[in-house]
């Protein structure tokens, strides 16, 4: 029976964590003072010289050779064949037959019945009546009272208040104000400008020559053969019959009646009644009342205004023109040395400019102040004062006094006279005679003719000519470039201060005293007397008398009557007749001829002539000047500065981590029985099982160590010798 193993102890390697000191840095923030030490740049003035490059160009001629083409036309001769068309006419007799109408005309009586009018006038009386008026006037004496005005002149006394002007001078105290200058320094900022030198590149002309191919275009003869075709027109006899149509006017006789009418003029005797106007002119009385102008003056009290002189200061700002002195920089000149472009250094310059300032001065016036006098003026005034004048004014009175009147009336009679008048009509017949037409049709016959021409082709010929062109090439050049930089000057501000001060100023015044003086002056005083005056008034009183009148009326009538009369009508007879005629019919025969013409072609011979050309060529000269003048050079200063700073101190802090570590751990381990042939079970006592060491130690859920742990960075100290 085997022997089973009682087991066996191994050590394996396993995963615990420790807790493993570390130290690490911590920053801490800590203000520190100090002192630091700050540079400053100061302009200080220095005089320098400087030379200057003064360029000057100049112009030289050149002379060069130019093959220059010249083209001149050359006539050449050129012979060539036409053919020329040549047309003749021909007469020809043609025989025709022509049938010729004949007229033939002849009369017929024809009876026709005409109404004819027959008026007759017969003389009506007719009674009417005319209302005639009738005036008659009468007198009868009116009496009306009139106011006559009578005038009487008087003398009254008058007192008049006359306004004498007194002058007096007195004085009072006037107030102005003076501008007192106080000065005071103030500070602005002043750019001034720094020469920088500044590289830059630029793109400087470079002449170079090139081989450029000229085109010219030459020209040669080259003969060709050309089909033409040409047209022949031959004219052929064509024979047609034409109706052609023949018209003939013709004339015949026709009568007719016309009623003429013939007026006569009779005298008829008319007799009315006419209201002829006569005039009477008697002397009236009228009264009428006319308005005077009567003059009087009167005292009137006037308000005058009186301009009283006054001096008053004011002040009054004027502008006036200070010189002040400015610098400005006059930037170098560019300057080609070794033919790069160099811009010498700037000068600067001094220049007087008058600048506008505004100054306050005190300036007295006299100004006019105006005040109100009062005085009395003698004003002329007008009245109107009515006054009745009486006049005899003739007057006109119109009466109608009836007439009979008798005059010759012209009266018109118009009766109809009857007229058998004959006249022309013309008619147009028209008959269609056959007709045969000969006319020539033009036939056209086309056939190709060869001809030789000659045309001028062009042709290209190419040659290198050299050329100068130029390009740009870049070039570096170094200029002063002006730099903008400020400073505090000091400037003197001139203020003006209000102070009140008084003064006494005389000045006049005009007062008015017045005085009461007495005149006599004329009345004029109208009173009106009544008077009593008798006029005689006309009465016109008109009335209506009705009388009969009668006066003749013409009445015309008219009645038809029935009159037969006859008229000769002519009948035309045609008849066809057939005569025999020859004409003359033109033909016309083309035959071409062939000529020989000479004509001149144009052709151009292009010749190559030297033309000798000047051409200017600028060159430049550069010479240097000595310049002096005055620099503002920069200047370091340095000063200290005391400030805080602010500064990270480090501090070392020590802390626990958690780090794994691999443990050799033993195991007990027991072998495997052997395999015996029948199904056996392996019995739990042997199973693997840790010692009672195993137990006792920390044990974690994380796999066993491999190899590759050592190249963890916590095993990288102390790993080496747990994987040994």
């Amino acid at each position: 029976m085997p022997q089973e193993c009682g087991g066996h102890v191994e050590y394996q390697l396993q995963r615990q964590t420790v807790l493993q000191n570390v130290q690490e840095t911590v920053y801490e923030t800590q203000q520190i003072p100090c002192v630091r030490t700050v540079t400053e740049t100061v302009m200080q003035p220095r005089t320098i010289q400087s030379v200057r490059n003064v360029v000057e160009n100049h112009v030289r001629d050149e002379s060069y050779t130019v093959n220059r083409p010249v083209y001149r036309t050359v006539n050449q001769t050129v012979n060539y064949t036409v053919q020329k068309p040549v047309t003749r006419t021909i007469w020809k007799d043609v025989a025709y037959t022509v049938s010729r109408p004949v007229k033939e005309t002849h009369y017929e009586t024809r009876t026709y019945t005409v109404q004819r009018p027959v008026r007759e006038t017969t003389m009506k009386t007719t009674y009417y009546n005319v209302n005639r008026q009738v005036r008659e006037t009468s007198f009868k004496d009116v009496t009306y009272t009139v106011c006559r005005p009578v005038q009487e002149t008087i003398f009254k006394t008058v007192n008049e208040v006359i306004c004498t002007p007194v002058q007096e001078t007195a004085y009072k105290t006037v107030c102005y104000t003076v501008q007192r200058p106080v000065q005071k320094t103030c500070y602005r900022t002043v750019p001034y400008t720094v020469q920088v030198p500044v590289q830059s590149t630029v793109m400087q002309s470079q002449p170079y020559t090139e081989m450029v191919p000229v085109k010219q275009t030459a020209y040669k003869q080259v003969a060709y053969t050309v089909s033409r075709p040409v047209r022949e027109t031959i004219m052929k006899e064509c024979r047609y019959t034409v109706q052609v149509p023949v018209q003939r006017t013709e004339y015949k006789t026709c009568t007719y009646t016309v009623s003429r009418p013939v007026r006569e003029t009779v005298m008829k005797e008319c007799r009315y009644t006419v209201c002829r106007p006569v005039q009477t002119t008697s002397m009236k009385t009228v009264s009428k009342t006319v308005c005077n102008t009567v003059t009087e003056t009167v005292m009137k009290d006037v308000c005058e205004t009186v301009c009283v002189p006054k001096t008053v200061v004011k002040q009054v700002s004027k502008t006036v023109c200070v010189p002040v002195v400015q610098s400005y920089y006059v930037p170098g000149k560019t300057v080609c040395v070794n033919g790069c472009l160099v811009e010498t250094p700037g000068t600067w310059c001094q220049k007087t400019v008058m600048c506008p300032q505004t100054v306050v001065d005190n300036v007295e016036c006299t100004v006019y102040e105006s005040q109100a006098v009062r005085k009395q003026v003698p004003v002329t005034v007008c009245r109107t004062v009515p006054t009745v004048v009486t006049e005899h004014v003739p007057v006109v009175t119109c009466q109608m006094v009836s007439e009979e009147v008798v005059k010759q009336v012209p009266v018109t009679v118009c009766r109809t006279v009857q007229e058998v008048q004959s006249k022309q009509v013309p008619y147009t017949v028209c008959e269609y005679v056959p007709q045969e037409v000969v006319k020539q049709v033009p036939v056209t016959v086309c056939k190709t003719v060869q001809e030789t021409c000659t045309k001028t082709v062009p042709y290209t010929v190419c040659s290198m000519v050299p050329q100068t062109r130029t390009r740009c090439v870049p070039v570096s050049v170094t200029k002063m470039c002006a730099k903008t930089e400020y400073r505090q000057d000091p400037y003197q501000v001139t203020t003006y201060v209000a102070e009140k001060q008084t003064r006494q100023v005389p000045y006049t015044y005009t007062r008015t005293v017045r005085e009461t003086r007495a005149k006599q002056v004329p009345c004029t005083i109208t009173r009106m007397v009544p008077q009593t005056c008798v006029k005689r008034v006309p009465i016109t009183t008109c009335r209506i008398v009705t009388e009969t009148c009668s006066k003749q009326v013409p009445v015309t009538t008219c009645r038809m009557v029935a009159e037969t009369r006859s008229c000769q009508v002519p009948v035309t007879t045609c008849r066809t007749v057939v005569e025999q005629r020859v004409k003359q019919v033109p033909q016309t025969i083309c035959e071409t001829i062939t000529e020989q013409r000479t004509k001149c072609v144009p052709v151009t011979v292009c010749e190559m002539q030297q033309v000798a050309c000047t051409r200017q060529v600028p060159y430049t000269t550069c010479r240097q000047v000595v310049d002096t003048k005055v620099v503002n050079c920069p200047v370091t200063v340095q000063r200290q500065v005391a400030e805080t700073k602010t500064v990270c101190v480090p501090r070392t802090v020590c802390k626990q981590v958690p780090v794994e570590v691999c443990v050799r751990v033993p195991v007990q381990v027991v072998c495997e029985p052997a395999v015996l042939p029948s199904a056996q079970v392996v019995p739990s006592s042997q199973s693997v099982i840790a010692s009672p060491q195993a137990t006792s130690l920390p044990m974690t859920t994380l796999p066993a160590c491999d190899a590759c742990d050592a190249k963890h960075p916590f095993f990288a100290k102390k790993a080496r010798h747990l994987f040994r």
